[in-house]
């Protein structure tokens, strides 16, 4: 908002700078700028449309009628321009209803801005209800106007065919009552803009900080338009600028909330995407393993032999992490793509701790954060270290923590520990697994054990 401000001032003082032609332009130039802005606020108006049938918001409905107003206002002078018996000066008519159905449209917005937001209902009639009241009054007004034109006073005084200088430009003056509309209409554009700050910063809405900042630039205009009446409706002047770039933030503002809802479109249909492949994971198999780990534990109980003893055990173990991968993954499938590190790596530890029964203590960071390549390899690290912590270390708790700066996991059990060199440990494949996930990234993996001292992780990642 305060950039806008700083816009409208700048563009001012270049006005005011800059030896500015006021003759510029030509009727067919400035038809073509009015009709060209009443597109953009058709398409803003579609958007709120958009909006409006998405989340019933009372307030987008307003937003949409207030833009409504704007369009048709815009759509209609750029008509009756294209008619005018004078070339150079608008008819008292055109005038009258154009500055009414600006103060309106401005009112409108204000109005959405400031009320309090509710959900009613989004039925497409009712919003066809308002584009035809919104597009009625503009007409209605227009033709009043037209009907008792003779009666209206002057909204300018008697002038020469076209300002000659800048200078002669400044000490022209309109009626006081168009003067006050103008006014009255920049005063709704500024209650618009705050209302729109606040509930931008609020609410995180890039759209409505971008209604925020429009407003706050068409609110510099119209005071540009009650200083410096813009009487000849061929030429452009520094409010027709003004009133160009806030149609033109409207403009930017509708087009990213388009690309925002795509973008969202495109992420449900992924995250929907991701849970159907979970669900069939879960229902296929995971149940497989899960049959494969009972018999192979129910086989263990009843083979004597040393050796086949020895191989079923590392059979079971091999289906004990197949299983946890699994559930891993499907954990990694259901997880939001945009959870913050620490609390995707805590929810993994924690999943695995509810499963095998260890007291699980947490000390993560919530500013640690790391490349994506790196979330999955720490989250599978946690898993497999908490896991390893009880199937073979028979741990009763385990610490996680988790820092930022130097980003680094660490895994601390008080089982019974282990010797990392020995032969054949049946740790010796977990271990190996994640120090080769650490190391394939560029990072590190360390082990600290010995028999009896519980087991130590520590995964260093690169800076």
């Amino acid at each position: 908002m305060l950039g806008a401000v700083g816009l409208c001032l700048v563009l001012s003082v270049l006005l005011e700078v800059v030896d500015f032609d006021p003759s510029a332009g030509n009727r067919r130039f400035h038809v073509a700028l009015e009709t060209a802005d009443a597109l953009v606020l058709i398409f803003l108006a579609s958007v709120l449309l958009g909006r409006f049938r998405s989340d019933g918001s009372r307030r987008n409905l307003l937003l949409m009628g207030g833009v409504v107003i704007l369009a048709s206002k815009n759509g209609l002078f750029a008509v009756l321009a294209m008619f005018e018996e004078d070339p150079i000066r608008g008819t008292d008519p055109v005038v009258w209803g154009t500055a009414v159905s600006g103060v309106l449209g401005a009112g409108v917005l204000a109005s959405a801005a400031v009320l309090s937001d509710r959900r009613i209902d989004n039925s497409a009639g009712r919003a066809a209800l308002v584009v035809l009241l919104g597009c009625g009054v503009v007409v209605a007004m227009t033709i009043v106007a037209v009907l008792i034109g003779d009666a209206l006073p002057h909204a300018f005084p008697e002038l020469p065919e076209e300002p000659d200088t800048v200078t002669e430009l400044e000490l022209l003056s309109g009626h006081p009552i168009k003067i006050a509309i103008d006014l009255l209409t920049a005063l709704g554009y500024a209650v618009a803009a705050v209302a729109f700050a606040r509930l931008a910063d609020r609410t995180s809405d890039r759209f409505i900080g971008w209604m925020g900042i429009g407003a706050t630039i068409a609110a510099g205009a119209f005071v540009y338009y009650a200083l410096i009446p813009s009487r000849f409706t061929e030429l452009i002047y520094g409010g027709e600028f003004l009133w160009i770039c806030a149609v033109a933030a409207f403009w930017y503002g509708a087009v990213s909330e388009i690309a925002n809802l795509e973008a969202a479109l495109v992420r449900s249909a992924v995250h929907a995407e991701r849970r159907r492949v979970a669900r069939d994971l879960h229902d296929g198999v995971v149940q497989e393993l899960a049959y494969i780990s009972s018999q192979t534990g129910w086989l263990c109980g009843r083979v004597s032999e040393a050796p086949l003893k020895s191989a079923v055990e590392r059979i079971a173990d091999a289906v004990d992490r197949a299983l946890d991968e699994s559930r891993g993954a499907i954990a990694a499938l259901n997880r939001e793509a945009h959870e913050p590190l620490h609390l995707a790596v805590g929810n993994a530890a924690k999943d695995v701790a509810d499963r095998v029964g260890v007291q699980l203590v947490l000390d993560l960071d919530p500013d640690a954060d790391v490349l994506a390549e790196w979330r999955d390899a720490l989250i599978r690290i946690a898993r497999e270290a908490v896991g390893n912590a009880v199937r073979h270390g028979g741990a009763t708790r385990v610490h996680l923590q988790l820092r930022g700066n130097p980003p680094t996991l660490e895994i601390e059990d008080d089982g019974k520990g282990f010797d990392p060199a020995a032969p054949r440990s049946p740790h010796s494949f977990g271990i190996r697994s994640m120090r080769e996930r650490a190391e394939s990234l560029g990072g590190s993996l360390e082990i600290g054990s010995s028999p009896g001292q519980g087991t130590r992780v520590v995964v260093l990642v690169p800076r």
